[in-house]
């Protein structure tokens, strides 16, 4: 699903990290590690072809990371960056913004499935009513989690998804990412500093012995 072959990444001109050399089969849940400015962040962004390689390559889904792919790519990602506040008024809002701002949006899950997700995430429904203004942090990362969870993305790369969360919440996240790979056989990349999150993990990938 996911290769990484001899990898560097660079800020301006200050190497973040160089010759990472990975790859990341169906149905694993994978965390990103490290100190701060190690390139966990960047890691994520050069997949989704945000920012350029300075070495090395990616394979996604079988696909090399090109300008010839990338389009193709981001239709198999579901990508949330931290502390994402888009535009919208309600709980609910923020999940019809996410799936509408996914690419091949249309193929969303049944109505079904995306009620399991916010059951597995313990997301109150009377919250997707609440003003937007007035989710705390934490509900808005769960909110925002179900609604890439209820997009059919093979892909889930997901920046700090816990960091606003309590141990209880984090489990729960951790469980829903793991029912995710292990059964429906999706990927997650993960960065994180939460042990909770990196305990469930089956890779954890510790980018700061790369810098």
């Amino acid at each position: 699903m996911l290769k990484f072959r001899s990898l560097s990444l660079a800020y301006s001109d200050r190497a973040l990290f160089s010759g990472l050399d990975l790859t990341i089969d169906r149905g694993q849940l994978v965390g990103v590690t490290g100190e701060s400015g190690t390139g966990k962040t960047s890691l994520l962004r050069a997949i989704v072809g945000v920012i350029p390689i300075t070495a090395g390559s990616i394979e996604v889904c079988g696909l090399p990371l090109d300008v010839h792919h990338i389009h193709e790519i981001r239709q198999k990602i579901a990508y949330v960056p931290q502390e994402l506040q888009p535009p919208a008024e309600n709980g609910a809002a923020l999940i019809a913004l996410t799936h509408a701002l996914a690419y091949n949006s249309t193929l969303l899950q049944s109505s079904d499935d995306c009620n399991r997700v916010l059951a597995s995430l313990a997301i109150d429904p009377s919250l997707l009513s609440l003003e937007a203004s007035k989710l705390s942090g934490g509900q808005r990362q769960r909110i925002l989690l179900a609604a890439s969870l209820a997009l059919p993305k093979p892909l889930l790369l997901l920046d700090e998804p816990t960091s606003a969360l309590d141990e209880e919440n984090s489990q729960r996240v951790a469980l829903a990412l793991l029912r995710a790979c292990h059964e429906e056989g999706r990927v997650a990349l993960v960065v994180s500093h939460d042990p909770v999150l990196l305990r469930f993990c089956d890779k954890v990938l510790d980018l700061t012995t790369l810098s």
